[in-house]
């Protein structure tokens, strides 16, 4: 097993949330045991977690946490958490349908809430400073490779992942 590295929090959640809170958040996460199927994905995968992307329209959004297919569970999950932020406007929500999964050889796989762990991010209203998570599943078709996960919704946010 590998030392555990001290959580930090980035910039643009310091930002967000403030020194303080993001000390506490570090203080929390640090109490929880890391999954094996956590670690692996930190240890081997090519991406980078958390990932933070900020959307055109000023919202941010995390990639928490991503659980690649297997041949015996061809699904790929993936642990989102988006934030509004000061300035968000009245009748924000987060929505689900909005994801999809690039395909390396090409195509992409819509989002299904049935195949997502739980909890599944569901359609949520988002108010200015607060914040929906959950996880996000995609079946994935037998051979086929993952490639990136991408939000589109009045500009395109990704995630390399394969």
């Amino acid at each position: 097993m590998q030392p555990r590295r001290p959580i930090t929090c980035s910039t643009l959640t310091r930002k967000r949330i403030g020194a303080a809170a993001c000390a506490a958040a570090a203080l929390a996460l640090s109490l929880v045991p890391l999954t094996t199927a956590a670690a692996s994905v930190r240890a081997g995968s090519k991406l980078k977690l958390p990932a933070e992307r900020t959307s055109p329209t000023g919202n941010f959004f995390t990639l928490e946490a991503y659980v690649a297919p297997t041949s015996s569970k061809p699904v790929a999950n993936f642990k989102v958490k988006v934030c509004t932020s000061a300035h968000t406007p009245a009748g924000t929500a987060i929505e689900p349908s909005f994801f999809t999964l690039s395909l390396a050889a090409g195509g992409s796989v819509t989002e299904s809430t049935a195949a997502a762990r739980s909890p599944a991010l569901v359609p949520t209203p988002l108010k200015p400073k607060q914040c929906a998570e959950g996880w996000l599943g995609f079946t994935v078709p037998k051979g086929k490779t993952v490639s990136k996960l991408e939000y589109e919704y009045n500009g395109l946010i990704s995630w390399v992942v394969g």
